[in-house]
């Protein structure tokens, strides 16, 4: 943005919402940590990211639009090339024939150079619109839905070129030629586009079925000839500097994709040998554009006020728990966030390692060069931190080190497979973990999944069916909830162009935060069964992710069958 960062101290602390204390912390974390001043502050919390936006508006001179409110043509936003808008953070919102004017809204209204691109290109008047990086993003998902045509195409020229050095013995040779190297790039393109999450090749007896996970739900993207897949596999295995002519044991690598925008994305990937070939497994991991709050995350107010006090303290134990692909490493990572001040020695344990956290000691699992979770976190703990991650709690020998680690002045984070918080310490019985230990160790284990979003384009509301009331009631019930929390509007997506006619977009996490009381710590020692210490969490305060479901489904975030589909109480 063309704006020193002495003229944005002058705005910010004229407002008043901001104090010098704030600005120089934050001025301080831009250098530590890479990110701009604006988005440290608003992932801070100290400011909002419309009301930074309305602040700015005068010295850029440029009125504020919300884009999330506006109706686009998709000729008119068609008229830049979606790559020139996502390099330029700009995008055509509306023309005036009349009057010979276009709208365009930017993140910098002063880079006149885009501006005068933009008058060239439309042959009219161009009116500067400042917008926020989220209504900015929001639009751009509307270029998608053109994407897919171009996209099959492409893959269907680059397999018949592929086929004809299908039979090449030369693998190194037919996975780096050009029709192969350009059907994996149109899928990974293809893949961010829709916000996907993961990747699946899986080979069949005739045929390599590719699917995307896209907002957690799996869905069948594409159908490619089976004497391709070989070809595709090894091209994953170069890039990632995998075992190329390995095909009988799981390899696990990763690599950077450079997007058509110019940004780098990182991929993980596993390959799986199985009966008709090797399953071919790659995360999509999107570095965030700043650091994401409890709030980003889902968490409500009460909560997040409740687990920012319990991650402030000095040692103990914070537990994360949900299945595999719910967000839990998201959650570890957004309290390191927090937790992330010159004054602490931070240093992680992890398997593998998704994003790379400025100024974060991050060790990778390695098992083949005997680094475990386990001894891995015996010799961190001589590397003298004062707050250590582990990915997760997998055996007996990690839970008691990681419990050792507590008791003598550390905080813990980690996360465990369990259904719901208070199965958390079972869980942890089961692993040798003596009960006098963990009552004195765990502060505060949080339960979690993740629900897709309604899309706010085609959100629409209707009067909730009777059966599903019922439903309602009954899951209202086991969560010893109060009936009047049940509502009686309902909230869902008709589909549209943004969504794919899916009605979803992105995701939400639902919570439960179990802070282990003082009471809590008594019954943990007496070990009695869940449901007792359910019961008395719930007396405490705890909301159930049911419950904190069922509010998001009043608020229009997500839908009842969205929480019903992946809460059972």
């Amino acid at each position: 943005m063309h704006i020193s960062e002495e003229k944005l101290k002058s705005i910010l602390l004229e407002s008043g919402i901001i104090s010098e204390a704030d600005f120089d912390h934050a001025h301080d974390e831009s250098k530590r940590s890479g990110q701009s001043i604006q988005n440290i502050l608003i992932g801070d919390e100290k400011i909002t990211e419309d009301y930074l936006t309305e602040l700015l508006s005068p010295y850029y001179g440029a009125p504020v639009i919300n884009l999330k409110k506006e109706t686009i043509e998709q000729s008119t936003l068609e008229l830049l090339p979606e790559v020139y808008a996502k390099s330029k953070s700009v995008v055509l919102f509306n023309l005036d024939k009349e009057k010979g004017i276009a709208k365009l809204a930017m993140l910098d209204p002063l880079d006149f150079d885009t501006i005068e691109y933009v008058r060239a290109k439309v042959g009219m008047w161009v009116e500067a619109y400042l917008t926020t990086p989220s209504g900015l993003h929001y639009v751009l998902k509307q270029y998608e839905p053109k994407i897919n045509v171009g996209f099959e195409q492409a893959i269907s020229e680059n397999v018949e070129q592929s086929l004809l050095v299908a039979g090449e013995k030369d693998l190194n040779k037919t996975a780096t030629a050009v029709p192969i190297v350009a059907i994996l790039d149109h899928i990974m393109e293809q893949a961010i586009t829709l916000n996907t999450s993961d990747i699946h090749f899986e080979p069949l007896e005739r045929e390599l079925l590719v699917r995307f996970r896209i907002d957690g739900v799996m869905s069948e993207i594409l159908s490619l000839p089976i004497e391709i897949a070989p070809i595709l596999v090894a091209r994953v295995k170069i890039l990632a500097n995998l075992q190329i002519d390995e095909h009988r044991i799981p390899q696990d690598g990763r690599f950077r994709f450079e997007m058509s925008d110019g940004t780098n994305l990182d991929v993980r990937v596993n390959i799986m040998p199985i009966f008709h070939g090797e399953k071919v497994e790659m995360r999509l991991l999107k570095s965030s554009e700043r650091p994401l709050t409890l709030g980003d995350l889902g968490f409500s107010d009460k909560a997040g006020e409740i687990l920012s006090e319990e991650i402030k303290k000095p040692h103990g134990m914070v537990l994360v728990t949900g299945p595999t692909g719910h967000g839990k490493t998201t959650t570890l990572y957004a309290i390191l966030h927090i937790l992330n001040t010159p004054s602490v020695n931070i240093t992680t344990i992890e398997d593998p390692i998704e994003y790379e956290f400025p100024r974060v000691n991050q060790t990778q699992v390695n098992t083949k060069a005997g680094v475990t979770f386990a001894n891995g976190l015996r010799a961190l703990l001589r590397q003298n931190p004062d707050i250590i991650m582990v990915g997760e709690i997998r055996d007996d020998e990690t839970v008691e080190i990681a419990i050792q680690a507590a008791l003598t002045g550390h905080l813990v984070l980690s996360s465990l497979h369990t259904n719901d918080a208070p199965s958390a310490i079972p869980r942890l019985l089961d692993m040798k973990a003596p009960a006098f230990l963990i009552s004195s160790t765990v502060n505060v284990v949080i339960a979690q999944r993740l629900v897709r979003r309604i899309c706010t384009s085609c959100v629409e509301s209707y009067p909730a069916p009777e059966e599903t009331k019922l439903l309602m009631n009954e899951q209202v019930k086991l969560a010893n909830g109060d009936l009047k929390d049940v509502p009686a509007t309902l909230y869902r997506g008709r589909g549209c162009k943004v969504c794919g006619m899916s009605g979803f977009q992105g995701q939400i996490g639902i919570f439960e935060v179990f802070v282990i009381t003082s009471e809590v710590r008594e019954l943990i020692i007496k070990e009695v069964p869940v449901a007792e210490l359910r019961k008395k969490a719930i007396e405490n305060g705890m909301v159930t992710m049911f419950m904190d479901g069922l509010d998001k489904v009043s608020k229009g975030i997500t839908t009842i069958e969205e929480i019903l589909r992946v809460v059972n109480e």
